[in-house]
């Protein structure tokens, strides 16, 4: 089962809560986010490690951190899920706290638990200058707090190499023979280092790279028919399937 619960759009915040018992691919956000295991729980890999989230559980992820989502038992979970644009975190809380990152991907508090479940709840009838404050005091008291741990290491020059193409044209597939040839080794020693070292095939990289590009363009206010072109789909059903796989919610349901 899949149902998307309730779903709220602002300028740089999106408020989604979703129960669902399907396996989410590895992708990645540009937004951080914060919310609560509301019922039910999941298995997750990311660059914070491997990760179990239960119910009543604080649930983070930081930009460009790429994870997936497995239900526990094949059950449904679901969670209310808040995401917030890294520049309005910067205008809101300085570009200091902006450059921090979550370090628990799962967290045991059931008093923030609730104090980040009753500031959701405000949100979608708060005025503009009313969310911020909510959201200066949810994300502050994260980022603010958050102890380091060990992370990821970067990626070595040649996958770096592989990411500036990807990154440069996502529009341009390109064959694993030329990522091979931009980083100087063989296919299959490209595609062994790059799921290695970035966690995900450069096919899969580029499909949930393309579903960003497509929440920003969506995000400027163009047509899903335009999202989905400028971000390099073959059209707006072929969209629709990748933001579902991905994030759990269609792109009407992203824009709110």
């Amino acid at each position: 089962m899949h149902q998307v619960i309730n779903t709220k759009a602002m300028a740089d915040v999106h408020l989604i809560e979703v129960a669902s018992d399907r396996r989410f691919p590895r992708h990645s956000h540009d937004e951080y986010g914060i919310g609560v295991m509301l019922a039910g729980g999941h298995f997750s890999w990311s660059g914070r490690g491997h990760i179990e989230a239960g119910p009543g559980q604080v649930i983070t992820v930081n930009p460009n951190e790429l994870h997936d989502g497995i239900p526990i038992s094949g059950s449904a979970r679901r969670w209310r899920m808040l995401f917030v644009d890294p520049d309005l975190i910067a205008r809101t809380l300085g570009t200091d706290l902006a450059a921090r990152e979550f370090h628990h991907p799962a967290l045991v508090d059931p008093a923030l638990a609730r104090r980040l479940l009753s500031g959701m709840a405000d949100i979608p009838a708060s005025a503009p200058d009313e969310i911020t404050e909510i959201i200066a005091d949810l994300f502050g008291q994260l980022l603010d707090t958050s102890l380091p741990t060990a992370t990821a290491a970067a990626p070595s020059l040649a996958i770096q190499r592989m990411l500036e193409r990807l990154h440069d044209d996502p529009l341009d597939a390109p064959a694993l023979s030329e990522l091979a040839r931009i980083a100087e080794l063989t296919p299959y020693t490209a595609l062994r280092r790059f799921r290695r070292e970035v966690g995900t095939t450069p096919h899969a990289y580029l499909k949930q790279r393309r579903v960003r590009l497509a929440c920003a363009a969506i995000g400027r206010g163009v047509s899903l028919t335009e999202a989905a072109d400028v971000a390099g789909f073959a059209d707006q059903s072929h969209m629709t399937r990748a933001f579902v796989r991905q994030f759990g919610v269609t792109p009407g349901q992203w824009r709110g």
